[in-house]
This record gives C-alpha cells, structure tokens and sequence, in this order.
C-alpha cells in the first residue's frame, strides 16, 4: 500500500508540475510562429530576478551547488559541460577550485555590461577553467581543423558564414544542451545591441540569428534531444531566478520561431491549426493483416525512423520527421524555392521465400506544380541499391499521385502489388523520390508505409533453406541441442570474451542500466536487475543485439533487429544503425578480469568504443573518461530445425512483447516490429 500511494503521489506531483508549466506558457498559446512567436516569449522569459556574479550566499556559485551537482558517494560533484575532470563543492556559495563561471555566450558578445544577461544562470555554467580559456569567446561550429581538445570541449577552425573563423565544438552528448541555451539567450535578450556579430544580427529582434546558425542550432537540437539532466536543471534555474527556457519545456517551439512552422499557429496543447503535421495522438497501431500474409515492414515515424534514411542528392532539403510523418520541403524559412533532390530510402527487403507482397501508404502532396505532381513526388524500387543513389537501377512504381489542393488531409493509396520480378530477391529496397525547383517547391509527405507478403514459389535463390531461424534469430543450422557456453532461456554475465560466439543473443550494460532504443546517434538506457550475476529483470525496451560474424577477422556485427549498430563519425560520439556490415559495424570486444567489457569498432572511425555516459545516461562511442560496459549473454534456442516457420511466412524482424523472436506475424497479436508496438487483428 505504501507503494501504491507513493506512486499517486509522485503521479499527482507530475500533473501539478505539467499544469503549472502550461499556465507559465498561457499567454503564448494560440500565437503565429515567427517573429510574433519569438517576440511573445521574449516578454514572457526577459523579465527574472538577476542574482550576484561570483561567489557567497545567493550568488551564482549558491545556485550551482543546486542547479549544477549530483551525488555521488555521498559526495555533491559539480556538472561540468567543458571538461570530464571530477570536482566537488564545498559549502554552498563557495567557488570550486580549477573552476569558472562560464559564459555560454560570452559576455563580450554584448560589451560585458553587468546585466541580467551578465548574470543569466539559463547560460551560465560551472566550467573548467582551462577548458574556459580555451575557448576564449568564440562561436559554436562544426570544426574543420582542431587544435586543442579534452575529450568534451573542441578547439579550431569552422566555417562561420562563408570563412575559415575560431570556434568551439561541444562533444555530442551536449550539443543539444547548448543548442538551446543560444536559442533562449537570442530570445530573452532579443532587444540588447550586440557588439559581436558571428551568430547574429547587431540589431535584430527577428530573426536575430543568422541562417547558418539557425541550420546549426536547430541541427543539434535535433540530434540531441532534450535529456533528463535539462529538465532538472531548467526546473532548478526557474526556482532560482524565475523564468524558464522554453526550448527545453517545448522543443518544438524551436521550428516554430526559425523552422518549419512559422507559418502557423503555436498551441501548448499540441494542436495544430490548418491541419500542417504536429501530434495525431498516442497509442498502439492497429495493422490489418489479410489471411495468408504476414507483416514485412511498417513504419508509422512515431518516435524515429527505423526503416528509412533520409538521402540528398541535389540541395540541403532532407526527409525530415519531426510530425510524426516523412516530411520535404525545399522551401527555405524566407519563403524562397530551391532546387532540391531528396530521397526517403527503406533497409533492404528480403524477398527470397515471398511470392508476393503489397504496399500501402499514405501521403500528401501540396504546393507543387499541377503537370509536375507525378514526376516530382515518386515511389521507386531498386534490387541493386548499396549506398549511392546514381549507381542503382531504380524502376518507378505508380501511385497515382495526386495534389492535396484544399488541406492537409492524408490521402490512402490502395494496395500496390510489388512488381513479381522482385520476389526471390534478397536485397529490395523502396524509395519516396522528391524533386523541387527555384521555380516551385512543393511539399510531399508519407505516413503509415506498411508492406504485407505471402511465402510463395519464385525464381529466387533458396540455398539457404536451412539458415537462420530460432527464438533469438541465431544460426541454429538445425542442429540438436544447445553448442552454446550460455544457458538459452537467461542472460548470464560474459567473464571471458572467448565465451561469445555467432548466434549468442547478448545485452549490453552498465551495472543495472541497460542499452535501449536508438535515439539517433547514441541508444538510450533503460532497466535491467541482476542477481548472481544472471539477469533477473529485463524491462521491455531492453535491446537484445544478435551476434553475427563481422567483416573483420575475429569480431563481431551487432544485429540490433533493424540494422547493425556501427560508428559513423571520426569526429563525434556517433553510434547509428547501418544495414550494410563493414569494418566499422565490425565490433572487436575483450573483457578484463573485472568483467569490463571493452567493444570497440574497427575501421577508419577514432570515436568508436561503446561506454556508458553517467552524467548524461546513455550508451555510445565516447573517447572520454566514460564507464566500461559489461556483457550479459544467452546462447540461442536450439529446434533441431533451420528456419521456425508460422503459416504465413518467414518473419525476422518481429518479436513478442516478451522479446521472443516470433515468425508468425499473421497470428493476431501485439508485437514489437522494428521497435515499436503494432497490434495485429
């Protein structure tokens, strides 16, 4: 019963919160993106309680000790975005030796003048104070060249508007953080006459930033979303001084004052007016499957695309997913048309057992010349596709495309027969082609792509009838019994990296944290318990990672269901997913006598071992003072045959909500389908 009540408590304690946060936004709602936008939020946040610089009671170095700490060993250690150095506080008011106020945005940006914005704890942070110096007063950017780094904060050279400038590059874990906090300093301090101009207009209430530090803040606002750490710290700077940075409370508000959205109409309660994209609701997705087939592929981008990749090849104009739809527009926030090729590309489609397979969809179309509909908003096929759009033969698939000319309202395509050439094929992936012109730049978008197919007879290859199969999907090879060096039904911690074979099913931890979803370039954490070193308690959205053979003698690709998880950058902490397994989705792991796990990408990649993040808690490949991760790992169940089938088909992408590999998606049922719950009637 305690139990009960505290979690009533702590529920009712959350709606107070998210009544008193929609009240603090009440005069915002209903206002027109934009400059009017922008404006009403800067009358909203500009006014606050301007607190004393420096150190002592009520001071900034007082509202560190809450804003910026967490406890650790009982110890309270100061969270530092600049450096990965450990530092404690003292008594509270006091400075933390090696250790500054920073200025995100610094001071001399508006002449240093003692201001509110001199003293805006929403922009100031504790910082290391080498890190600090480094720095110096530069602007963000994307380096191109760095001359001094610690792991966490970037030195060097970026392309600031068209020239070679000094700049800083946080690591990614902060990148959205100080995204936002450029954004609320633009904002509250709209009206100040900034003396440095590198992101800015001198005198501009709107847009105030220029265009290519709108690209970039809203860039890494959306590679880095909002995290746990931001909102304790936003809800700790509004105790103190009395305002709240509203690109943290409502991250889409970012393309409603300089993105996509100022055309329209901004409501806190998630509506959208003229029916342009935002929330269409929560919930599971009820899929109807016809008798005889079994479900291939759905994508509904309600969280992240997992099934398709955005790919330009003329213009900056991607495949975007920020309402719950794959959205493009070469229309730029001026108003002005670009030409634009843009491309929406699904993960590789096994055809090989299939007789055949249907496609639905459903789109809008608006904005685009009336004798250009069908030629510049395409639905394509390709069995030879491998990366590089110009080197694939693509063959177009007629939907009958037609204008939305009156609303916004989807439009349901019937069912498409994939063209039977294709069944028997291994690799068949399916595109949304876009096109725009300086001329006319319409918007196309596509929610609800679901593709069903039937096992049946084909002209594809079938030497590998035997392959595949078991309950976690490993290569059982229709052997009898279990080869493993793990028990098939638990996850028990791997001691020695010898253990691990191909087939092995595993989970990836950091003491009773595990790794999770995809959150686009690092994987979340979620919840696991352990006892005597056996998993005891897997939380749903635990991701169990399929060894298979890596294209690197000795490693391994690490299936993660959708793709293999690889790094993808030489100058970030990327971890993404890849459908195609090279030497950098080929994973190298060895493990300590302390049963630390180091999994370290082969390849071209530097940033490319796999930790854990404590301070920001998420899994990805950092090169800094990160936590090792340890392996947990079952070996597959053995069936005494090579591919389980259910009456309709050969599914390897679905699994029950038990995490079982289940190869009977046509039975009705919920499901977890490339990581998300569908319900199949």
């Amino acid at each position: 019963m305690k139990r009960i009540l505290s979690l009533l408590l702590l529920l009712q304690l959350c709606a107070v919160q998210l009544f008193a946060q929609a009240e603090y936004y009440e005069s915002i709602d209903g206002t027109k993106g934009g400059a009017a936008l922008k404006t009403a939020l800067y009358n909203l946040i500009k006014d606050h309680k301007q607190i004393s610089y420096g150190s002592g009671s009520g001071s900034t170095w007082a509202a560190f000790y809450t804003t910026d700490a967490v406890i650790e060993n009982g110890q309270r250690r100061v969270l530092d975005m600049y450096s990965s150095e450990k530092r404690y506080f003292g008594s509270k008011g006091s400075a933390v030796s090696g250790m500054n106020i920073e200025h995100s945005v610094a001071k001399s940006w508006w002449g240093g003048t003692k201001n509110n914005a001199y003293c805006d704890l929403h922009h100031l942070n504790p910082s290391d104070q080498t890190a600090n110096s480094r720095k110096s007063n530069y602007p963000l950017g994307e380096l191109t060249s760095v001359s001094w780094d610690n792991g966490v904060t970037f030195v060097g050279k970026a392309n600031i508007d068209g020239s070679s400038e000094n700049a800083y590059e946080p690591c990614d874990e902060y990148k959205g953080d100080f995204a936002r906090v450029f954004m609320y300093m633009f904002t509250c301090y709209q009206d100040l006459s900034w003396e440095k101009t590198w992101m800015n207009y001198a005198n501009s209430t709107y847009p105030t930033l220029k265009p290519w530090a709108v690209k970039l803040l809203l860039k890494w606002h959306k590679q880095d979303p909002v995290s746990e750490k931001e909102v304790n710290r936003n809800n700790a700077v509004y105790a103190v001084q009395g305002n709240r940075n509203p690109y943290v409370d409502y991250p889409q508000l970012a393309d409603y004052v300089w993105g996509d959205s100022i055309n329209y109409t901004f409501h806190i309660n998630g509506e959208v007016e003229d029916g342009t994209g935002g929330s269409t609701g929560g919930g599971d997705t009820a899929i109807d499957v016809p008798d005889g087939y079994y479900l291939k592929l759905f994508e509904n981008f309600e969280e992240s695309t997992m099934n398709f990749t955005p790919v330009n090849t003329v213009g900056d104009f991607p495949w975007m997913f920020e309402y719950q739809c794959g959205e493009v527009t070469s229309y730029d926030d001026d108003g002005v048309a670009h030409n634009a090729e843009s491309w929406l590309v699904s993960v590789p489609l096994d055809f090989t057992k299939d007789g055949s397979a249907e496609l639905t969809f459903d789109y809008v179309i608006r904005y685009c010349a009336d004798d250009k509909v069908q030629e510049h908003n395409q639905l394509l096929i390709s069995r030879d596709y491998s990366g590089s759009i110009a080197d694939a033969t693509w063959e177009a698939i007629d939907f009958g495309a037609e204008q939305n000319s009156t609303d916004w309202t989807k439009t349901t395509v019937d069912a498409i027969v994939i063209p039977a050439s294709y069944m028997g094929d291994k690799s068949v992936v399916i595109a949304f082609k876009y096109i725009g012109t300086e001329e006319r730049a319409g918007t196309f978008e596509v929610d609800n792509i679901k593709l069903i197919a039937a096992e049946g007879e084909n002209d594809g290859n079938t030497e590998n009838e035997n392959a595949g199969g078991g309950d976690d999907g490993g290569s059982t090879g229709g052997s009898e019994g279990n080869d493993g060096n793990f028990t098939a039904g638990s996850f028990t911690l791997v001691t020695d990296a010898a253990q691990l074979t191909v087939g092995d099913t595993i989970v990836i931890a950091y003491e009773e944290f595990a790794m999770g979803a995809s959150a686009g370039n690092y994987r979340y954490k979620t919840d696991i318990q352990v006892s005597n070193n056996t998993i005891t308690y897997l939380a749903d959205d635990v991701q169990k990672v399929l060894l298979e053979e890596g294209a690197v003698e000795g490693t391994f690709a690490l299936n993660v269901g959708d793709g293999y998880l690889a790094a993808t950058s030489t100058s970030k902490n990327y971890v993404a997913t890849v459908t195609v397994i090279d030497a950098n989705a080929s994973w190298a792991i060895t493990i300590d006598s302390d049963a630390l796990a180091t999994v370290k990408a082969q390849g071209d990649k530097t940033r490319n071992t796999l930790q854990y993040n404590t301070s920001s808690p998420r899994f990805s490949c950092y090169t800094g003072s990160q936590k090792p991760v340890t392996i947990y790992a079952k070996s597959p169940v053995a069936t005494g045959i090579g591919n389980v089938k259910g009456e309709s088909g050969n599914v390897k992408t679905v699994f029950d909500l038990t995490g079982r590999r289940v190869n009977n998606a046509a039975a009705p049922g919920i499901y977890i389908v490339n990581g998300k719950k569908v319900l199949v009637k």
